[in-house]
């Protein structure tokens, strides 16, 4: 059987790259479109002016013809073009920033701009001043005449909105790659000062390993040049004492020849003096040659000292290693057997908890089994003792036994919700069973107090405080019972 090949995982999606030209151009749309933006404003604005300036008399003389007073009727025409005036004008500002006009401006702008229409066509439309729904004869002429202005200002009102939503939406798309610009521009500038910061370090690295290195180079030879001068020290002493000790024997010999000479002159013997002279000199070449050995006897055993106190130092130092060695490697083992020691100590501290938790519930059983006997022989009591109970006090007697039983679910619950919450956090959660279990109740009962203690730790503080104090004291009861 053949393996199926594993599923593609799809590429990543290309980062894209956007150059400082791309940037440029970007920003000049950006300026391009809001003065586009500007214009078409500007348009309106001079528009609706003009519109408002042509048609204020028309507006006006309709009003008079009305029956409203000339005193405000000039009014009219003026509140519904700033109306309009002021819709375009608003529109086309918030539009810079994302506005996007909805249903009211929409109504806004139709509702002024028919009106102003209207108002100046109602002479055109019904002539005769009567009003029969469809115009029957109206004026084609003064139709066009006063429908041009309102009709432009409303389309190009509605024009203008369509100019703008498609300015923002291309602003929106440059702003984008401006936005893209400046953060790989802030990429590339943090990339480039990661760059100078590592290697500096770097070079900072290199230059104090060369100090280092030539501060220890410096400190050899310096400690180098103090044994040399001290070992030309020693050298020079030696060599003075042996030019002493070698004067002095000249001296000697110098002086025992002169005087044999002395006596070989008096003793006339010239065969005897010749003899005498030879073992002279024969007893002062084997005396020179015996200093001799001395001085090269002396010269090894000093360079053997030498040599064994070096060897002591390196054997002292590896000696200092080692101890050093061993008192890590005992120091580690003390750490680790006091970790054990601490993780056995906490092991059996939790197994007591789990043995007294155990007696705790066996003895509450025993208590229960005790309990329920001494009901069932109160209540055989009872039975068995004749009485007479109205029907009032049997009623009293089942509402305090029902409110004293409820009162003990809810504190049973209480105890059990905190137990659980204890045990979640000490780590020695039983299962929901067995939980339930210790309370006589079944696994839905003991799944719920879990549900409780989560959602109890995690809304009531003063709850989740008393828990970890409580899961403290068992794990530590020493500390705690000090504290």
């Amino acid at each position: 059987m053949v393996p199926a090949d594993p599923p593609k995982t799809p590429p990543p999606p290309a980062v894209r790259v956007v150059t400082a030209e791309d940037a440029d151009k970007a920003r000049k749309a950006i300026a391009d479109l809001e003065r586009i933006e500007r214009l078409v404003t500007t348009v309106l604005v001079i528009l609706g002016v003009g519109g408002l300036i042509f048609t204020a008399v028309n507006v006006t003389v309709f009003a008079k013809e009305h029956h409203v007073h000339w005193t405000i009727a000039w009014m009219l025409d003026p509140l519904v073009s700033v109306s309009l005036l002021a819709a375009l004008f608003i529109d086309g500002r918030l539009s810079a920033h994302g506005y996007r006009p909805g249903g009211w401006p929409f109504a806004l702008r139709w509702f002024a701009g028919l009106a102003t229409w209207l108002m100046n066509c109602w002479g055109s439309l019904y002539p005769d001043a009567v009003f029969t729904g469809w115009p029957d004869r109206p004026d084609p002429a003064g139709l066009l005449l006063h429908s041009v202005i309102p009709v432009l200002v409303i389309f190009l009102a509605e024009a203008g909105a369509g100019y703008r939503k498609f300015a923002v939406g291309r602003k929106a798309v440059h702003l984008a790659t401006l936005s893209d610009w400046k953060d790989q521009e802030e990429s590339r500038r943090q990339k480039n000062a990661d760059e100078r910061r590592a290697r500096e370090d770097a070079d900072r690295a290199t230059k104090e390993a060369e100090r280092q290195r030539a501060a220890d180079l410096a400190a050899e030879e310096k400690r180098a040049a103090i044994e040399a001068q001290k070992a030309r020290e020693i050298a020079e002493a030696e060599a003075r004492k042996i030019r002493a000790e070698s004067d002095a024997e000249a001296r000697r010999a110098a002086q025992a020849r002169a005087d044999e000479e002395a006596r070989r002159k008096a003793d006339a013997d010239e065969g005897e003096r010749r003899r005498i002279a030879a073992a002279e000199e024969a007893r002062l070449a084997k005396e020179a040659r015996e200093h001799q050995a001395r001085i090269d006897t002396e010269n090894a055993e000093r360079a053997a000292r030498l040599a064994a106190e070096a060897k002591e130092r390196d054997a002292e130092l590896d000696r200092q290693r080692i101890l050093a060695e061993a008192q890590a490697t005992a120091t580690r083992t003390q750490a680790e057997a006091t970790a054990e020691a601490e993780r056995l100590r906490v092991e059996a501290q939790i197994k007591a908890d789990a043995e007294v938790r155990e007696d705790r519930r066996k003895a509450a059983e025993a208590r229960r089994t005790a309990t329920a006997e001494t009901t069932a022989i109160s209540s055989a009591e009872t039975t068995a003792k004749p009485r007479k109970l109205s029907a009032v006090p049997q009623t009293r007697t089942t509402e305090a036994d029902d409110v004293r039983g409820a009162e003990a679910k809810r504190k049973q619950i209480e105890a059990a919700t905190f137990e659980a919450a204890v045990l979640a956090i000490l780590d020695s959660a039983p299962t929901r069973k067995d939980f339930a279990a210790q309370y006589d109740r079944g696994e839905t009962w003991g799944r719920d107090r879990y549900a409780d203690a989560d959602k109890a730790m995690a809304e009531d503080e003063d709850f989740a405080t008393r828990v970890l104090a409580e899961a403290e004291r068992r794990t530590n009861p020493a500390t705690a019972h000090t504290a």
